[in-house]
């Protein structure tokens, strides 16, 4: 029969088709950079007695960005897609905890590709940064997984054209340096940090 396997009488076309119309995951990203000058820095820094600032902070003495940015899209790749599948069935690997996950920016606009391991901006230069988590991210709730780093006065001041989330070995640190797995990668122009604080905030939507 046309469309059939005749090992297991199954009729592929037929199921192919059940599948778009009932079945399906949508993996649906977006990614916002809330930027914050020195003087706001060095504020909150003064007034709650820290040395480098997070999120929460700049949130939490009602401080507000002096631009927000939001993008949409990013490409979820092979190394990403086989980490995510060997955890859902208990193979193995790192999950993206606290300890574990960082986001990462660079200056590549080199189209991404599911085949990539690695931001496209030269391995080890001053133009990539890996940034580990603020406190209590990675979340995930209902569906919604959501990434956040914040980048200090000294860290990432290039052009910010891409950007990933990667897992490795607790405890990760910050550096020019991917860790394995990158599990997604997008080609975004999200600014040109030169100082002051940059918060990134990833969130993908599964449904």
């Amino acid at each position: 029969m046309t469309g059939q396997d005749g090992a297991h009488g199954v009729d592929t076309a037929r199921v192919a088709a059940h599948m778009e119309v009932h079945d399906g995951l949508k993996w649906t990203p977006v990614i916002k950079v809330e930027k914050y000058d020195d003087e706001q820095t060095d504020w909150v820094i003064d007034r709650l007695g820290i040395l480098v600032p997070q999120g929460r902070h700049f949130e939490m003495t009602g401080v507000k960005p002096i631009e927000v940015l939001e993008e949409v899209g990013n490409l979820l790749v092979t190394a990403g897609l086989q980490r995510i599948t060997n955890l859902i069935i208990g193979a193995g690997g790192q999950a993206g905890t606290n300890l574990a996950a960082r986001l990462g920016v660079g200056n590549s606009a080199t189209a991404a590709a599911v085949g990539q391991t690695d931001l496209q901006a030269a391995a080890g230069s001053a133009n990539r940064w890996f940034q580990p988590m603020d406190a209590t991210f990675p979340t995930a709730v209902n569906g919604v997984l959501t990434w956040k780093s914040t980048f200090a006065t000294g860290d990432g001041n290039f052009i910010w054209n891409e950007w990933c989330v990667d897992f490795g070995a607790p405890t990760v640190t910050a550096g020019n340096t991917v860790n394995v797995p990158m599990i997604n990668r997008a080609v975004q122009s999200l600014g040109t940090k030169v100082s002051g604080s940059w918060v990134l905030t990833a969130t993908i939507t599964l449904s």
